[in-house]
Parts: C-alpha cells; structure tokens; sequence
C-alpha cells in the first residue's frame, strides 16, 4: 500500500474514534455546558448589582435571591482574578467593587 492510502485509512481511522467517543460523552457534555451556562449567567448578575455600586456579600446575595454561601464563592474566585476589588468593611463585611480583570504577565524574553 502506498503511504497516501495508508494515511488516508488512519484518518478515517481517528475520525471514527472521535465520532464514538463524541457519543458516548454525549450526556456528560450536555452537563459540562448546563453547568458552565448558569456559572455565567451568576456572574453576570452579580456584575450587574456591582455596576456603579459598593456591596457586600450579604447585600449581593439578597438582589440576586442567591444563597450568600455561592455568592461568597463566587466573590472570592472574582478577587482572586482581579475582577472585583475589596473596599472598606462595614461592619462584619467588606464591600466590594468591580475592578479589572488581571492582564497575563508577558513572558519573559531570552537574551542571546
């Protein structure tokens, strides 16, 4: 067999494979995007209470009718990546406030 045909058959070969495994990953990709379409639409709305606004967890939670436990994980993994920033406390909680997302260190170069 020449190394043209050979090739072409394990493409079909690897195309078939991905073709089986895309179906019988079906429903835990279905869960995969559910589950990442509510995280965004959470983080959505918990922007949107920060807009022009300082608030606290408790504060968040009750405009967005989210349990304050997943507000408060939410918040922490926006902090972390510089999304929110955290102000003042009033009394046991801290307000927070959208900031800007962190920007990726650039690399460094490698001198010659």
């Amino acid at each position: 067999m020449s190394d043209q045909i050979k090739e072409k058959e394990e493409k079909e070969a690897h195309k078939e494979a991905l073709k089986k495994l895309k179906a019988a990953r079906k429903e835990q990709v279905a869960v995969a995007t559910s589950r990442m379409k509510e995280q965004r639409k959470v983080l959505k709305a918990i922007k949107e209470q920060l807009g022009d606004a300082e608030m606290t967890v408790p504060e968040i939670a009750a405009a967005t009718g989210l349990p304050a436990s997943e507000v408060l994980w939410y918040m922490a993994t926006m902090k972390k990546y510089g999304e929110i920033l955290e102000g003042p406390k009033d009394g046991s909680y801290y307000r927070y406030r959208l900031g800007q997302p962190a920007e990726a260190e650039p690399e460094p170069s490698v001198a010659e």
